[in-house]
């Protein structure tokens, strides 16, 4: 996972998708550094550091850290291609005929990430998250299964700097960042108009860009 978004002097954040490829007039939102948007035809469009990359994002890219929404990358379900195949022929013949399914057919892991879920007698069946990677919950159904993860998300990042700001933790501008960020890709959707949840701006741009020096090898 790459950074996708970058200050503007306005202290508004700016898409990838936004810009140009090149040098930009962006910075960094953890480090203030400035930013390339690499836009080429092998990997996914990001912005990397002009010079060196600042370390919180050189660990968030190594660890693919960066806040995501839930569901939209890869469902943040995280099943191998083999795994998700499987899934989907279970769906087949058994998912999308009503059929229960056997417990020797299921993968523990499909259970323990929610996609299915015991119905009594050692059977089971597809819960509404197990149905989205098989392409079969209705957008109606689909909107009920992600607002709540998106909330909950976005509550656990808020808290997260909130625990920081009380007790005056080093990472506290690394964890400000990281909600703009969630918050500028939730942004993103809610224009679209498929959702239509109140995201509650509580800390002003300007109390999170404070630019370090830390850096790493730059990419």
């Amino acid at each position: 996972m790459w950074l996708k978004f970058g200050v503007a002097r306005s202290g508004e954040l700016t898409s990838i998708d936004e810009v140009v490829r090149g040098k930009t007039q962006l910075t960094c939102l953890y480090c203030g550094g400035s930013l390339t948007a690499k836009k080429g035809s092998v990997k996914e469009h990001h912005f990397a550091h002009t010079e060196e990359t600042c370390k919180p994002v050189s660990q968030r890219i190594k660890t693919k850290a960066f806040p995501s929404l839930p569901l939209y990358n890869n469902f943040t379900i995280e099943l191998y291609g083999e795994e998700l195949e499987q899934l989907k022929v279970l769906w087949k013949e058994y998912g999308a005929q009503n059929y229960a399914i056997s417990k020797d057919l299921v993968n523990f892991r499909w259970e323990l990430k929610g996609l299915v879920e015991s119905s009594g007698d050692r059977t089971y069946h597809f819960t509404d998250l197990g149905k989205i990677p098989v392409g079969a919950l209705p957008l109606a159904l689909f909107n009920k299964v992600q607002e709540p993860l998106l909330l909950s998300e976005l509550a656990s990042l808020e808290s997260s700097v909130e625990i920081a700001l009380s007790a005056g933790l080093s990472c506290l501008d690394e964890r400000r960042a990281d909600l703009l960020i969630y918050r500028a890709q939730l942004r993103r959707i809610l224009v679209n108009s498929l959702y239509f949840l109140e995201v509650c701006d509580s800390l002003p741009s300007n109390q999170w860009i404070k630019p370090r020096n830390n850096t790493a090898h730059s990419h």
